[in-house]
C-alpha cells in the first residue's frame, strides 16, 4: 500500500510540473527542426517552424518559405491552410514536401527539455529546438 501511495504522489508531482501547452504559450517563438525520426535531415538547408502572436505560423520548409495557421483544441492540434512559395530546388524537394505532409498530419505537441515536439497519434513525427 506504501508503494501505491509513493507512485501516485511522484506522478502527481511530475503532472504538476508539465507546462499545459497551447498557442499562447509558444506565440513569438521560433523553433528549428533538429531531429526528424525515420527521414533525413539535408546537409545544407534547414527547416524552421516560427508561432505568430496570434494563431499564425510560418517558416522555412528547407527550400520555400511557408504560412498557415495553428488551431489548438485542449490537447489536440491541427496546423492548416498551410500555404507556401514555389521555388523548385531539386536537392531538398523530397524533404520539402515530407516535412510539410508531417505538419499536416501532427495532431498534438509536447514540450520537452526545451524542445518541440511534433505528435501524431503518439508517434514522434518532429523534434525543433528553439531558435533565436
Amino acid at each position: 500500500m506504501k508503494k501505491v501511495i509513493l507512485v501516485s504522489i511522484v506522478i502527481l508531482g511530475l503532472l504538476g510540473c508539465s507546462k499545459k501547452l497551447d498557442i499562447a504559450t509558444l506565440a513569438n517563438t521560433k523553433w528549428t527542426l533538429s531531429e526528424w525520426p525515420g527521414k533525413e535531415l539535408p546537409a545544407n538547408a534547414e527547416a524552421t517552424l516560427n508561432f505568430g502572436a496570434d494563431s499564425g505560423i510560418g517558416g522555412k520548409s528547407f527550400c520555400n518559405t511557408f504560412g498557415g495557421k495553428g488551431v489548438m483544441t485542449g490537447d489536440q492540434v491541427k496546423f492548416e491552410q498551410i500555404f507556401g512559395t514555389k521555388m523548385f530546388c531539386e536537392a531538398v524537394s523530397k524533404a520539402e514536401n515530407d516535412y510539410i505532409a508531417d505538419l499536416q498530419a501532427t495532431n498534438s505537441l509536447e514540450l520537452s527539455a526545451g524542445k518541440l515536439q511534433l505528435l501524431k497519434d503518439g508517434m514522434l513525427l518532429m523534434v525543433f529546438t528553439k531558435s533565436n
